[in-house]
């Protein structure tokens, strides 16, 4: 039983950090800037942002281009918010890595389809 204990700890440790949803928004602005030599794609989405981690004090999201998945969710977001599709499901994490004061995305997902 012992040998489990610190996997089960490990296990819960990834917790901490679990992924954030803001399901069902409406892109209402987008913004690219440099930081750090990284491109970095900036937007907000319509509906309530109070549960966004507390250095996102701009209640906006960022992500870096060094990030794997960085083209394909810019060209999400960008066509998102020229169709004004208001059914966006933002993944992201509770932290502001990519921009000091923007949450960090993790992933975005258009339309009707399970994330």
């Amino acid at each position: 039983m012992k040998k489990y204990i610190p996997l089960v700890l490990l296990l819960l440790s990834g917790f901490a950090n679990a992924d954030q949803y803001y399901r069902a928004r409406t892109i209402t602005g987008v913004g690219v800037g440099v930081f750090n030599g990284q491109s970095i794609l900036f937007f907000s989405v319509s509906g309530d942002t109070s549960a966004m981690t507390g250095c996102a004090v701009t209640k906006r999201f960022a992500i870096s281009s060094n990030s794997p998945a960085y083209k394909d969710i810019v060209a999400i977001v960008l066509a998102a918010y020229h169709s004004k599709e208001s059914n966006i499901d933002v993944n992201t994490l509770p932290t502001c890595n990519m921009f000091p004061n923007a949450q960090d995305v993790h992933g975005v997902k258009s339309g009707n389809m399970p994330f």
